[in-house]
């Protein structure tokens, strides 16, 4: 799993710690991160330019451009792409910049000599885009916008297996602040859910399969290219954009670990949508273009005419987002761990939504996930609105009881003591709620995220606590087990303490002997 440095840094106000420290830091507190790579380092280098003159190059498809940078002057460049014009603000990279892996000199092109190029998002590696050079805004000699060199910590998914909170960026930032004391900041703002009444209805045959089902629907919708700091933050953590609808729906899984999907609400049947077992035998194809054979023991999303997504794992091909669709049912649900997994694995297709729901996400998280969606989607999308209120049918929860965390147990279990104020204040920042019933004792209630999977008993609550004052802070000691009872029982018979250790073969020195005396007969 990789989390973007910078990204963590905007969901946590006032981080300052060096990425590789904090690596270190969440190795030690949280899980175990396998290193940090950077990335877009030769974006430092790089900045707007406005081209000023475009002439053609005899015998040549390549044009000579001249550009002013603002940073670093007027240049002369060759470029061959298409959409190369005066008047274009681009990207300009200056000459002796390494750009993914090759440097970039000065050199003649055509009988031309080029000092540095004009460049498209891919040779940049901000985007997937190669048609052309990209086409930007504002003055010469800025930062590409959205675009700043970034550090990714890759952190080992098998030690996020008990924490399904923490497949998003939201959730690692928590553990950041609890780290390093920042103020962790929230994304989401739930008022920009609408009241009324959705134009869909739910039918969930199974509510133990699928605990909470929620959508919205969206009207006027624009499908375009992504703005490059979208494109170019999902590229940062290995997600190919493919448009701004499908490009905001991974944002908020890598975000709020809530993955989401979207059905072009034109090519569904009917105002309901299902979710069933699917029929036995019936066939399935996936947005991956590949059929499935699938039986009652794969949970599917259906309309009035068949499947139309396999449960959280992926969408299917006759409901997909394509340059045309205009309105759009975005999905945001929860689905039980167990049947998520079974199916994965037994059709073989493992996908990043089915990753995070076989860790038992948090069914409250699935109005967060659309909250945050609607607020990307109208920066991504102009015009786009939501139609009517939303559609979101749950299973009753009953919240988890509070754990009693006695304070004298908490330090005989952890080998130290640590002052009340403090473990009030660990467990707080981890977003526990914590009451003093009693004098020395805790009552605990876990936040919905970590009552899954992972916290339940008061025990979970010392590892919560050790972790984050740090194990290297308890000294190691061997346990004290009283020996007087197990000496007694050892030796037999009667007489002297001499006597019975030499029936038992044993001679002891006379300090040793005097020693075990005072402490069998004081």
């Amino acid at each position: 799993m990789d989390f973007s440095y910078n990204w963590l840094s905007e969901l946590t106000t006032g981080l300052r710690m060096d990425p590789l420290q904090l690596s270190r830091a969440i190795t030690m507190k949280t899980a175990e991160s396998e290193g940090v790579r950077r990335v877009g380092a030769h974006l430092e280098r790089v900045c707007t330019a406005l081209i000023t003159a475009v002439e053609p190059i005899p015998g040549s498809h390549n044009v000579k451009a001249t550009v002013e940078t603002g940073r670093y002057g007027t240049k002369t460049v060759v470029c061959g792409a298409p959409n190369c014009r005066v008047g274009v603000v681009t990207a300009y990279v200056p000459a002796g910049t390494d750009l993914a892996g090759r440097s970039i000199d000065a050199i003649a092109v055509s009988g031309v000599v080029s000092d540095g190029m004009l460049a498209s998002g891919a040779e940049l590696g901000v985007s997937r885009d190669a048609a052309g050079i990209l086409e930007l805004s504002g003055e010469p000699g800025q930062p590409v916008p959205g675009c700043a060199p970034d550090s990714i910590i890759e952190i080992d998914n098998k030690s996020l297996t008990h924490r399904p909170d923490l497949w998003g960026h939201f959730g690692m930032a928590r553990e950041v602040a609890a780290i390093t004391g920042c103020e962790l900041r929230d994304p989401v703002r739930l008022e920009l859910i609408p009241e009324g009444v959705s134009p869909v209805k739910l039918s969930i045959e199974d509510d133990s399969l699928c605990p909470r089902y929620s959508a919205l629907v969206f009207e006027n919708v624009t499908v375009q290219p992504s703005p490059l700091w979208l494109q170019y933050r999902l590229e940062c953590i290995g997600i190919n954009p493919i448009n701004n609808i499908v490009d905001v729906t991974n944002w908020v899984m890598a975000e709020l670990a809530q993955p989401m999907h979207a059905f072009d609400a034109d090519l569904l049947h009917g105002d309901t949508i299902y979710v069933r077992p699917a029929r036995d035998g019936s066939v399935f194809v996936a947005l991956n273009g590949e059929s499935y054979t699938l039986d009652r023991t794969n949970l599917v999303i259906a309309d009035a005419r068949g499947a139309v997504g396999l449960a959280g794992v992926m969408g299917g091909l006759d409901s997909a987002i394509h340059e045309r669709t205009k309105r759009i049912v975005l999905e945001s649900a929860n689905f039980q761990a167990t049947s998520i997994r079974r199916t994965a694995a037994k059709l073989k297709l493992r996908t990043d939504a089915s990753m995070r729901f076989e860790k038992s996400q948090d069914p409250q998280n699935t109005v967060r996930g659309l909250a945050r969606a609607v607020e990307l989607l109208q920066m991504v999308s102009p015009g786009i609105r939501v139609a009517g209120g939303l559609a979101d049918q749950q299973r009753p929860q009953t919240p988890p009881a509070p754990i009693e965390l006695p304070l004298d147990w908490l330090a005989r279990k952890l080998g130290r003591k640590v002052p009340d104020a403090e473990v009030r204040q660990i467990l707080e920042r981890l977003e526990f709620g914590v009451a003093e019933p009693r004098p020395r004792v805790f009552s605990v209630t876990v936040p919905s995220w970590r009552a899954t999977k992972d916290i339940s008993i008061k025990d979970d609550l010392v590892e919560e606590v050790g972790r984050m004052i740090g194990y290297d802070s308890i000294t190691p000691q061997p346990p004290l087990l009283p020996v007087t009872e197990w000496l007694r029982g050892l030796l037999p018979g009667q007489g002297s303490l001499a006597d019975q250790l030499a029936a038992c073969g044993i001679m002891l020195a006379p300090a040793l002997h005097d020693g075990l005396a005072e402490i069998l007969d004081p």
